[in-house]
């Protein structure tokens, strides 16, 4: 398994006035080279989970396994350096962390710091902003001179230059228009393909969940609620209702052609789901 939540526990600031639960008996088990969706509402726990998986927060009781690494309340930060290149982190709207002078120093700036020479680095950050689809015309201008869509592939491949084994997407899409969130999540899609890459993405989009997840793990008021595929996760329409949580497109659209008459073995969960069940529903135009 890529990762192991055991019995995870975490809390903000304890022993003081301001004490609050981030994570409540949290356990679960990640394949590799799988896709993992986490949902749920702002301030469910989604964020701190995440932060558990390269050590930016360490469990205050429990323990949670990263392939070969383990971390518990006790690990200390000078061993987590390997773990922090094991994983990589893409926040919301990473283009803000942007800061060198070129687009090629910013992406080379991962691989230098785990200890790459300046010519492995250099290679690796060309290699990287080819894989998120950065020319190579753009990589000697300065990162604040590119559009905003091609800041975030900047920051990302930034991310991916250092190598990293997992990639932790923490609502990456936020702030782009449809096509720039299908792009992005097309290219996340390839680069877990091509890359051999276990993937966990943080999200509101429930289309994105349907069309990608292999897995989705529900978190609601700092406890993991549901754990399974998509179809097991939206198959229940009345807990979905329960937990407020959205449908995906395809599947509201499936309830209201159901309410016209058409029939579903089960409920589509993506456009390409959808078209297959409608075959053979849907009147001929030459009838």
């Amino acid at each position: 398994m890529a990762i192991s939540f055991d019995h995870v526990d975490f809390t903000y600031q304890p022993n003081s006035p301001f004490e609050a639960v981030g994570l409540s008996d949290i356990s679960f088990q990640i394949p590799d080279e799988s896709f993992t969706a986490i949902i749920g509402h702002t301030g469910s726990g989604k964020s701190t989970l995440v932060q558990h998986l390269n050590g930016l927060l360490k469990p205050t009781s429990g323990t949670v396994t990263v392939d070969d690494f383990t971390l518990t309340n006790a690990t200390t930060n000078r061993n987590l350096k390997t773990l922090h290149q094991h994983v990589g982190m893409v926040f919301q709207f990473p283009e803000n962390q942007l800061f060198d002078q070129t687009v090629a120093k910013d992406i080379a700036f991962g691989p230098l710091n785990f200890g790459y020479s300046d010519t492995e680095a250099t290679e690796l950050a060309h290699k990287a902003a080819r894989d998120v689809g950065l020319s190579d015309d753009l990589l000697e201008r300065s990162p604040f001179e590119l559009s905003g869509g091609q800041m975030r592939r900047v920051a990302i491949a930034g991310v991916l230059a250092s190598r990293p084994h997992i990639l932790v997407l923490d609502e990456p899409t936020a702030g782009l228009d449809p096509r720039g969130r299908q792009e992005m999540m097309q290219m996340f899609a390839r680069l877990k393909t091509e890359q051999h890459l276990t993937i966990m993405l943080v999200t509101h989009q429930m289309d994105d969940v349907a069309d990608y997840a292999d897995h989705a793990l529900v978190m609601a008021h700092s406890q993991l609620v549901k754990f399974g595929t998509p179809t097991d996760i939206f198959s229940d329409q009345q807990w979905v209702t329960e937990h407020e949580l959205e449908l995906p497109t395809a599947a509201k659209f499936a309830l209201r052609l159901a309410n016209r008459g058409f029939q579903f073995d089960s409920l589509p969960l993506t456009e390409a789901d959808l078209a297959d069940a409608l075959t053979g529903q849907l009147p001929r135009r030459d009838a």
